[in-house]
């Protein structure tokens, strides 16, 4: 058996590392066609803002993502539900994808799920550490084009240059490099904009 020498200036490196990563996360809102960097205060005022517009016109939330950002998609569809009292959906219904992933392709699959089950009004949250996914990236073109003033939240990771962080109305990216920091910073913001939300959307 391998030795593995675990010490605690290894967990305290790590936990450090994490700190650090979900301090430096980048905040953009998409404006008047370009994109620019806002503070962390007015950017989330201003979502908090559009998802009590989005609660009061009746609408929906749909969340996306892959692997373990599918799992964070169903997560807080459920608590975007229950606690933010928002109809929320994790687009991740087995036989949903695999019949339009069949019959259609798994690129196009959240795009052609979306075009059957959102509406005018509603709101999508794409969840994707790489910012690359090609599914993730078909169904954030679809909300851009059918809805163009829809809401479009994205969660990225890894390269600040990704694509789908240049496609949302609001945009947190991640400066992390591997998939336990991306995705635990992710749930980190999403469980902080929900907390907000219910404190301050009444």
């Amino acid at each position: 058996m391998k030795n593995c020498k675990l010490t605690l200036k290894k967990i305290n490196h790590d936990r450090d590392r994490y700190i650090e990563i979900v301090k430096k996360a980048e905040f953009t809102l998409r404006g008047e066609g370009k994109t620019r960097k806002d503070n962390i205060e007015y950017w989330f005022q201003s979502l908090i803002e559009q998802l009590k517009r989005l609660k009061r016109n009746r609408g929906k939330l749909f969340f996306i993502g892959n692997g373990a950002s599918c799992s964070i998609a169903s997560h807080f569809a459920a608590d975007f539900t229950k606690r933010g009292e928002i109809p929320s959906f994790s687009v991740n219904d087995g036989s949903l994808l695999t019949c339009f992933a069949n019959d259609i392709s798994f690129e196009k699959v959240y795009a052609e799920i979306l075009k059957k089950k959102m509406e005018k009004g509603d709101g999508l949250i794409a969840v994707s550490s790489s910012g690359r996914s090609g599914n993730i990236l078909k169904a954030a073109e679809f909300v851009k084009r059918k809805y163009k003033n829809g809401l479009l939240v994205t969660f990225t990771a890894f390269k600040k240059d990704n694509p789908l962080r240049r496609k949302g109305n609001y945009n947190i990216y991640l400066p992390a490099r591997d998939y336990g920091c991306a995705e635990s910073g992710h749930a980190y913001y999403l469980h902080l904009l929900l907390d907000l939300f219910v404190e301050c959307g009444k």
